[in-house]
């Protein structure tokens, strides 16, 4: 053996022994709640044997302590859910969207009370249980609304970046911070033993309130934060279609300054439709719905692009020669009409996919 290769086996033993071994990451503890004292669960719990679920939230910089006395009252906020599952789903999302705005407007943008220092889940038993008021039932929806607003909004925040925005987009999005915490906030106190119900209500309403002014705002932030990136890829501009005894339909997408054109040719074929040329005129400003529909019968290839209009259906020009088939002559064709739908089928998906984000951009911006 060389004098070489030993020193180099020798160095990688000393360098094995010095690296600490990956520590593995640690499933969350599962706690019981009664009302007084906090438990830690020995095993993991048969969910059917709670219906009430909480994880409690801690400001940032709060070391939760070993001991459980106290914890109920030095949190901020609290989720609630009915089920274990449920209130983790819930912890990943909000977290995740905390993440996403810290990324996005910087660390130090937001206060101390965080989704990033939890405890639990925890199991609610005993008189906690039977003293949960009717004002659980509102906060539960807007808990609702608030996740399904988040996850609308998140790819904003993911796909684009900070950089020459008005100060309307920084307050639209701290809005959104404060009625996520407002949410938390009031579920805590509704969670006290002896809650101000009646603070609560006024709590909720004006929560609700704010709720609605966030979700009235979707659209206007969209136009400027778009929830996905345009597609780097542009093969899907041309591409061919299967038409049956029809031909082959060869499709070009190409870009104007508001819009796109979709010119359709048909070649092949029984001679039906051979030589006859569709052009379609989608301005971006007129698109509606949006839709990706994947293959449904098994064995079938096609993706399909849905486009639909907004209002003004789609202006269409069809220009075909004479044609001569099977079953006899066909005069030449020259019209306008017009389309509240186009359609774009794509065999590859991937090239569906990049269709499909290149006018839901479009859609977004509302140009």
């Amino acid at each position: 053996m060389k004098p070489n290769l030993i020193h180099w086996i020798f160095f990688l033993l000393c360098l094995l022994s010095v690296v600490p071994p990956a520590v593995a990451q640690q499933a969350p503890a599962y706690y019981v709640f009664d009302g007084r004292n906090l438990h830690v669960m020995d095993e993991r719990p048969v969910q059917a044997s709670y219906a009430r679920w909480q994880i409690w939230l801690y400001p940032e910089h709060v070391q939760i302590p070993r001991r459980t006395t106290g914890l109920p009252y030095s949190r901020w906020g609290l989720l609630e859910g009915r089920s274990a599952e449920n209130v983790i789903q819930q912890l990943e999302t909000f977290q995740g969207f905390e993440r996403a705005y810290l990324n996005f407007f910087g660390p130090g943008e937001r206060g101390s009370d965080t989704f990033l220092n939890p405890l639990g889940p925890i199991a609610i038993t005993g008189e906690a249980v039977k003293n949960e008021p009717p004002e659980a039932v509102n906060l539960s929806d807007l808990n609702s609304r608030m996740n399904r607003l988040i996850t609308t909004l998140q790819p904003s925040l993911e796909n684009n970046k900070n950089k020459d925005l008005s100060s309307s987009v920084k307050d639209y999005f701290e809005q959104v911070e404060n009625c996520l915490e407002q949410v938390a906030g009031l579920y805590s106190q509704l969670n006290h033993a002896n809650p101000r119900l009646h603070f609560i209500d006024d709590g909720i309403t004006r929560t609700h309130s704010r709720v609605a002014q966030a979700e009235n705002g979707v659209r206007q932030i969209t136009a400027t934060l778009p929830t996905v990136k345009l597609p780097v890829n542009h093969a899907w501009k041309f591409h061919k279609e299967w038409a049956g005894s029809d031909g082959i339909i060869e499709v070009t997408v190409s870009e104007e300054e508001s819009g796109v054109t979709v010119q359709q040719t048909w070649t092949g074929g029984d001679g039906g439709m051979r030589g006859a040329v569709g052009l379609t005129t989608v301005p971006y400003e007129d698109i509606g719905n949006v839709d990706l529909d994947a293959p449904t019968r098994r064995g079938d290839s096609e993706w399909t692009v849905r486009l639909g209009s907004a209002g003004s259906p789609f202006r269409e020009t069809w220009t075909a020669p004479e044609r001569k088939t099977a079953k006899g002559f066909l005069r030449a064709v020259n019209y306008e009409t017009t389309a509240n739908f186009v359609y774009l089928v794509f065999n590859n998906p991937a090239d569906a996919q990049d269709a499909y984000v290149y006018f839901l951009y479009h859609q977004e911006l509302g140009r």
